[in-house]
């Protein structure tokens, strides 16, 4: 044992082996150093009094969109394109937000998927349409994804969305209705 030497205190770690991380950039990050993901599934089934064909071949045409979904004002998709595999189109919702959509699945009066995507939020969309006696059930399956500061987004987004789209898809089985049964004879 000796005397005890006096030492000043510690040196600062070299740069590359130092106590702590260098400054996190903005947003969200996890812990290891990854983006902040958030994914919400969701599923909602309305029967409506229609054939799957009637069902399909309203909902699956991009332009009646705004007539029965209420988070959009309006679509951007040629007025004589008829719906088909790889369609693509973009929306503009009620809250600004201008998402790019594709068709990604369509096998006629019985599925429908589309997928879109707006900065760092991703949703898909698959419609399944059943023959019933008196009429169809429409299952609507989807995710919603996001990444960075839109995970909040994407996660109240797909909080709300079983609620929405079973409210959307009864709205358009309103609208099925009204356009089978015409304009009112005066």
């Amino acid at each position: 044992m000796g005397p005890p030497l006096r030492r000043g205190p510690a040196a600062p770690a070299r740069r590359r082996g130092r106590a702590h991380p260098p400054p996190l950039r903005r947003g969200l990050r996890a812990a290891h150093r990854g983006d902040v993901l958030t994914t919400r599934s969701f599923t909602a089934s309305v029967e409506m009094p229609h054939t799957p064909e009637q069902a399909f071949t309203y909902l699956v045409d991009p332009r009646n969109r705004p007539e029965w979904q209420s988070s959009l004002l309006s679509v951007d998709v040629p007025d004589d394109e008829e719906p088909h595999l790889g369609q693509a189109w973009t929306e503009l919702t009620v809250v600004g937000v201008r998402p790019s959509l594709v068709v990604t699945e369509l096998v006629p009066y019985r599925t429908w998927a589309e997928v879109g995507t707006w900065r760092g939020v991703r949703a898909s969309l698959r419609l399944r349409f059943t023959a019933m006696s008196g009429g169809c059930r429409v299952t609507a399956e989807g995710e919603v994804s996001g990444s960075g500061l839109y995970a909040v987004a994407a996660g109240s987004s797909g909080l709300l969305a079983k609620r929405a789209i079973a409210a959307d898809l009864r709205t358009a089985g309103h609208r099925i209705a009204a356009r089978l049964e015409g304009p009112p004879n005066e």
